[in-house]
């Protein structure tokens, strides 16, 4: 039997909604440096594609410049891949110890569990002037985003419907509702959307000056209106893909005193990334800033298929049916995002009989991958039983993420 094995990935994501609203004054809420031995945060930069600039509530007006060839990620010192999961649970630590008790805490801007079935997929972009570094100085931004943007797998999962909560208590200022859900792939999609990028969404008073944005939500599903007061937690309308998508989620903007304030640092667009975990004066309550993470690769989600794996067709229909021993194949796949340059993807079928049954791993990436999907396997109608797949991120040091699971052939 012959064994078959493929990729398909996304570079950057196109724009989704953003919002400008420039000043020079800093936060209101400031936290004393923490002090900590943990080390120096040293992730790369990356390029970007797109610079958006945007003004309106809840919809947003992008400013397209010329397109710029993104630029490549340089390699990570072997260094930080060893000492990865050391510094990110440093940075989490550090986030946490340094709300003020005072600060007004965010929570999370959906029902649902970060790492299971919503995944941050893009936070804001901190590096003006072209290219792109999220919070952590990582590639989980596209150039210009004023965002964080939670997004769940699939147009599935926009059908059976996901809540976007109010982040804290407030009064909503603003909506808008009516705008129908479609993922944005081609010019003649973004033309479609041109003055409603933000599709279906809204603008939420939370107090203390604090403002967020909510946008793409699913059409009719919006359940307050201008004036209504909401209490964290409460249900505004469901994920959707209104508006300048091209994944199902919510984008929040978070502002103070008319401001874009990031709101897993505190920091304003153009303070840069965060070099120095001690800088940070998080919005989100400590619990939700651990469960979003720091922009890491991450897997959405891995099983076994009868057939290859269509990349382009997981953002709509999500995850493919499961083999049976009446499929024509066995695939193991893994679906993945925000990988960095230098990454490589390794997949390990393993048979029932416990010998390997199919394995790939990839060719290093030659830049940032916002969504990337591997698989291998072989043709031929399988025999029943149970396989196990290992799905690996490895980085130039060894792995960074490992997953596996078992899956039952019937």
């Amino acid at each position: 039997m012959g064994e078959a094995s493929g990729v398909g990935a996304v570079d950057h994501w196109r724009p989704s909604s953003g919002a400008a609203f420039l000043a020079d004054s800093p936060p209101s809420v400031t936290a004393r440096p923490a002090k900590t031995d943990c080390p120096r945060l040293a992730w790369q930069k990356s390029g970007g594609s797109e610079r958006v600039a945007c003004a309106g509530d809840p919809s947003c007006r992008p400013v397209l410049a010329k397109r710029r060839r993104p630029m490549h990620h340089a390699a990570p010192h072997p260094s930080l891949g060893r000492e990865r999961s050391m510094r990110f649970a440093c940075l989490v630590a550090i986030l946490i110890a340094a709300v003020p008790a005072s600060a007004q805490e965010l929570g999370l801007p959906a029902d649902c569990t970060p790492g299971k079935d919503c995944f941050v997929q893009q936070f804001m972009d901190m590096q003006e002037g072209g290219g792109i570094a999220d919070p952590f100085c990582g590639n989980a931004a596209y150039d210009g985003h004023e965002g964080t943007d939670l997004r769940v797998l699939s147009m599935a999962d926009v059908e059976r419907g996901v809540p976007v909560v109010a982040m804290a208590d407030g009064t909503v200022l603003r909506g808008r509702d009516g705008e129908p859900d479609h993922l944005v792939v081609t010019d003649q999609d973004r033309a479609a959307v041109a003055d409603k990028e933000c599709g279906n969404g809204m603008v939420v008073d939370h107090g203390g000056g604090l403002e967020v944005q909510y946008c793409h939500m699913r059409r009719g599903s919006l359940v307050v209106a201008p004036g209504d007061t909401v209490n964290r937690g409460q249900k505004l309308g469901e994920i959707g893909a209104s508006g300048m998508a091209a994944f199902p989620h919510v984008h929040v903007t978070v502002r103070r005193d008319g401001t874009v304030v990031e709101p897993m640092t505190g920091r304003r667009p153009g303070q840069g990334c965060l070099k120095e975990p001690g800088q940070a004066a998080p919005l989100f309550a400590a619990d939700v800033a651990a469960a979003l993470g720091g922009g890491r690769p991450q897997l959405l989600a891995m099983g076994l298929a009868g057939e290859p794996l269509d990349h382009a067709a997981l953002p709509v229909s999500g995850p493919p049916p499961a083999a049976t021993a009446a499929s024509p194949n066995l695939v193991g796949w893994g679906w993945l995002i925000n990988l960095r340059a230098g990454d490589r993807i390794r997949l390990v079928v393993t048979g029932p009989d416990g010998a390997t049954f199919a394995e790939t791993m990839t060719e290093r990436m030659d830049r940032p991958k916002a969504a990337y999907s591997s698989f291998a396997g072989k043709r031929g109608a399988p025999a029943p039983g149970r396989y196990d797949l290992k799905v690996e991120v490895w980085g130039n040091a060894g792995a960074i993420l490992r997953k596996s699971g078992s899956f039952t052939v019937e």
